[in-house]
């Protein structure tokens, strides 16, 4: 069943797995939910542990929570998320450090940072696994601050997923002070920087506005992975310099490397922030044939922003209409915010209307199409769609700065 599931023949799977659903021990429906789960299909890995529960009286273990729990995260399903931790925890294998630690990841996934400190506060004890898992979804829900305190906490010795994820929140805060002292530590303890923590301090220093050191971090690594070429690539366009992109781009492939999906989404954002448009589009016309990357969503969005930006707005229109499925609202999102951009109302009401049909509760849509509305002296439109807004009670994400005073 796992050799079918890694094939991508779930429906084999799901065959074998419905013959002998009323003999099968827990050890088959891990098998099953673990292999869905691990190749990313979380639907179907939610229906084998119904398929369990219904059909058989089968017990789940602990093998079974820790692997069906990270599905109710990554579909972000809030409510059931609730319920298998109610119902792990009705068992002495709710009580497991590893089913605790998938339930606190679990909880960042889903955004839920009061329940995932709590679960993690919890713990009879913790390993290093549980306080990576903390610190993970702190700095992923973007609570830096939070995931630096809890490091300094830490009781245990930091590996390469520790320190690349509180890089991580360094440069999310974008003050370089924290981001250097954590540098000094790795010097200092001797820590060994492979290729996955030298990517982190490349990303670190170039957020930082360090982009020097973040060449030298990146050209005197033992280690190269392609995570570290795709930093340094993203570094040189989040720098405004799309040519040095291009060249660090080619120097990976004439080594050898085979460039992935992120590396061209960081090589077109280059390309568009710096109005490299011909080049752009270049190598996202031969992303498949030339280097094997199939295109996604994100590359599509890169080509209508990197098409915005330089104003050749009908031609991103015409882009999005021509391709071959039904374009993502974020492809239409980035086209919407070109035209807020510009000014351009005709073009921005059009894809507003199309976006209000496929993501009517998204308010950013709103204030776009108001604010386009505003550049262009139509006060009267503008007030009544903020109006709508009020009246749906649409509400904006509050945002927030950080001001860093320093070591106070």
């Amino acid at each position: 069943m796992y050799m079918y599931i890694c094939c991508g023949d779930l429906v084999a799977s799901f065959k074998l797995l419905e013959e002998i659903a009323y003999t099968a021990d827990v050890d088959s429906w891990n098998t099953v939910i673990s292999g869905c789960t691990q190749n990313g299909h979380f639907w179907e890995a939610l229906n084998a542990f119904k398929l369990m529960r219904l059909k058989s009286n089968i017990i789940h273990d602990t093998i079974t929570l820790v692997n069906i729990i990270p599905a109710f995260g990554n579909l972000e399903l809030t409510c059931e998320g609730k319920s298998i931790h109610a119902l792990a925890l009705k068992t002495s294998a709710g009580q497991d450090i590893r089913v605790q630690n998938a339930l606190t990841t679990m909880y960042g996934k889903l955004s839920d940072m009061e329940s995932a400190t709590s679960v993690f506060e919890l713990c009879l004890y913790h390993n290093l696994c549980s306080w990576n898992c903390l610190i993970s979804a702190l700095a992923q829900n973007k609570n830096s601050k939070e995931a630096i305190e809890f490091f300094r906490l830490l009781e245990f010795e930091p590996d390469e997923i520790t320190m690349a994820t509180i890089l991580s929140a360094c440069r999310q805060l974008g003050i370089i002070r924290h981001g250097k002292q954590i540098h000094a530590h790795l010097i200092k303890s001797g820590f060994y920087i492979n290729a996955f923590v030298s990517a982190a301090l490349v990303d670190m220093y170039s957020s930082c506005g360090r982009l020097d050191i973040a060449h030298q971090v990146f050209q005197s690594s033992v280690e190269r992975s392609i995570a570290g070429w795709n930093s340094m690539i993203s570094a040189y366009g989040f720098h405004s310099n799309g040519q040095k992109a291009i060249d660090i781009f080619h120097e990976m492939i004439d080594l050898g490397l085979t460039p992935s999906k992120v590396t061209f989404i960081n090589l077109l954002t280059a390309c568009s922030h710096t109005g490299l448009v011909d080049q752009g589009f270049w190598y996202y016309n031969h992303m498949l044939d030339e280097f094997g990357v199939q295109c996604s969503t994100e590359h599509h969005v890169c080509v209508v922003d990197m098409l915005g930006r330089s104003g050749r707005l009908h031609e991103a229109y015409n882009f999005i209409k021509e391709l071959p499925s039904p374009p993502d609202p974020g492809i239409w999102g980035a086209l919407l915010s070109a035209c807020n951009y510009h000014g351009d109302l005709q073009l921005g009401k059009e894809v507003a209307n199309i976006l209000f049909s496929l993501e009517p509760e998204n308010v950013g849509y709103h204030l776009a199409l108001s604010n386009i509305y505003v550049a262009t002296g139509s006060w009267k439109e503008a007030g009544e769609l903020r109006d709508i807004v009020h009246i749906k009670g649409l509400k904006k994400p509050a945002a927030y700065s950080i001001i860093d005073f320093g070591s106070s």
